[in-house]
């Protein structure tokens, strides 16, 4: 069951600047996109994370670790607004979420694996922009996501923040970390001088919304995108033939979205599958457990192309549906073999909430 999304409280409704930033999920690239200048295409979904700010009489001090991605994007636009010569303003923050299920059991909240580290960071650089009034380009925002998520985790991708900033379909390439070091040292730590320089890699842009769909089911149990990505990384790095087979995929999904080819699409999706599968099988890691194999076959037994969505090892797996596609029937069958239809839609990207 879908939770509320965000239950009233007056003492923050209305008051203040709140942002509201999608959760994402991988359709192709996954681990691939973590090589500098390689693809990925993700979507934004309708599930959401929102970012408020309210003034204060002195700097908030935030908890450690689940804020650590909130405070590395204060810290970056904090830095960038002193560059600019802009007034520093004390405020205190609130975030809430649909991007994991409600606390059902008392056991806490079941992450879902939509994104969250993304959806706070790029929820984080629109509120603190309009709250410091940056009039960042599209470009700046990006970067200054990046820059915040690479404080936190040197190894990201950034492909689900450029997700959360865009929204719908999109299309991402990883930046070349190392260069984007560079520049960094050369500017001598400056925010505002790094944002104004070309970073070699990165490309980051909306896809047209196709006719046909992503259906979404849950395995049930969270997974770990840092250790995951490490421990494939640890086996000797991404073999070459799985970057270039997944390079190509990618290439192969995104014409079809532009050409709105339900087929072609289906056919990338499912050779993005064997690519992640023969990795697996390569490095010895897990990817695709035997909660998502089944995902997978009930699609297929629906007529289906499906596959795991991000690291694997858990959260979600998705389902490519062609315009007619019954998508009630999959989601009982999904049901019945234990696993969780989770009803999303496509999601805006970041922005400010409407008052």
């Amino acid at each position: 069951m879908r939770p509320p999304p965000f239950a009233p409280n007056p003492a923050w409704d209305g008051v203040g600047t709140t942002a509201l930033a999608p959760g994402k999920l991988f359709v192709a690239g996954e681990y691939g996109v973590v090589e500098a200048g390689q693809p990925a295409v993700l979507i934004a979904v309708d599930r959401r994370l929102s970012v408020t700010l309210r003034d204060a009489d002195a700097p908030q001090e935030l908890p450690g670790h689940g804020w650590s991605y909130l405070a590395a994007t204060r810290d970056v636009l904090t830095e960038l607004a002193r560059e600019r010569g802009l007034r520093e303003r004390p405020f205190r923050v609130r975030t809430l979420s649909d991007l994991e299920d409600a606390d059902l059991d008392g056991h806490g909240p079941r992450k879902y694996g939509l994104g969250s580290s993304a959806a706070v960071t790029a929820g984080a650089v629109v509120a603190l922009e309009s709250w410091y009034g940056l009039a960042l380009t599209p470009d700046e925002r990006l970067k200054a996501a990046l820059l915040a998520t690479w404080r936190v985790n040197a190894r990201a991708s950034g492909a689900d923040v450029a997700t959360a900033l865009i929204g719908g379909w999109v299309d991402v390439g990883s930046p070349d970390r190392d260069a984007v070091g560079a520049l960094l040292d050369g500017a001598r730590g400056s925010v505002a001088a790094v944002l104004a320089q070309p970073w070699p890699g990165l490309h980051a842009a909306a896809l047209p919304t196709p006719s046909f769909r992503v259906l979404v089911g849950w395995s049930g149990r969270p997974a770990s995108t840092t250790s995951l990505v490490a421990a494939v990384r640890g086996q000797g790095g991404l073999p070459p033939w799985f970057v270039e087979r997944s390079s190509a995929c990618v290439a192969a999904l995104r014409a079809a979205v532009v050409a709105d080819d339900a087929a072609a699409a289906s056919d990338a999706v499912a050779a993005t599958r064997a690519n992640l599968l023969e990795l697996s099988a390569a490095v010895g890691v897990p990817l695709e457990t035997p909660a998502l194999a089944t995902l997978v076959e009930v699609a297929r037994e629906h007529g289906l192309v499906a596959k795991s969505s991000g690291a694997g090892g858990g959260d979600c797996g998705i389902a490519l549906a062609p315009a007619g596609t019954d998508e009630a029937a999959l989601h009982a069958a999904w049901e019945r073999a234990g696993v969780q239809p989770l009803p999303v839609e496509l999601g805006p990207g970041a922005a400010i909430a409407p008052r």
